[in-house]
């Protein structure tokens, strides 16, 4: 029952907050292994942090609950939103739980995007094509400007714009994303 973390690192170049669009409605597409016989799912499955569904063997209540094809187990996973008190507190998909890359033009260092706890299943090593579906972008800001970019999507780890009140080129390379325990 980990709970992990997924990062991602790479060159920000006059942008920063880097975010799935969407907010609680942004999905998340993993690659899933079963704990119990190994069996990997055969297709990318999407997570969404607005579907609540009801767990069949347990109480209670996960955004992800799934059959492994091949053992026939429930396995299942929950995004962690922000703890109760704080002032983002609210119930499992109502919150999104994203985290904006705040990420300077220094070194790139990993940031934490989301984090979810996984029951009986583990995710298989993230791709930068293959973690969001094909339709979603991402939403970042200019540094300088505050100019909003909604439409980002990475071709081959890189992203490039213009930010007109800036003047300057904006963009992101290197991206890579890596699940790391909480």
């Amino acid at each position: 029952m980990p709970t992990l973390a997924l990062q991602l690192k790479g060159d920000f170049q006059n942008v920063t907050r880097l975010v799935p669009t969407g907010g609680v409605d942004a999905a998340l597409l993993l690659n899933l292994e079963c704990n119990s016989c190994r069996e990997q799912h055969p297709n990318a499955v999407a997570l969404e942090p607005s579907n609540v569904d009801e767990m069949q063997k347990s109480r209670g209540e996960a955004n992800l609950v799934i059959n492994c094809p091949a053992c026939r187990r429930e396995n299942s996973a929950t995004f962690i939103v922000k703890k109760p008190g704080s002032k983002d507190e609210g119930k499992l998909g109502e919150v999104s739980p994203w985290s904006e890359v705040a990420a300077d033009d220094g070194a790139p260092e990993w940031h934490t995007i989301c984090s979810l706890d996984f029951r009986g299943i583990t995710p298989l090593d993230p791709s930068i094509d293959r973690v969001l579906p094909d339709d979603a972008t991402w939403t970042c800001y200019g540094t300088e400007s505050n100019t909003p970019f909604t439409d980002v999507q990475f071709e081959e780890g890189e992203w490039h714009d213009y930010d007109d009140k800036a003047s300057d080129e904006v963009g992101i390379t290197d991206v890579a994303f890596r699940w790391q325990k909480v």
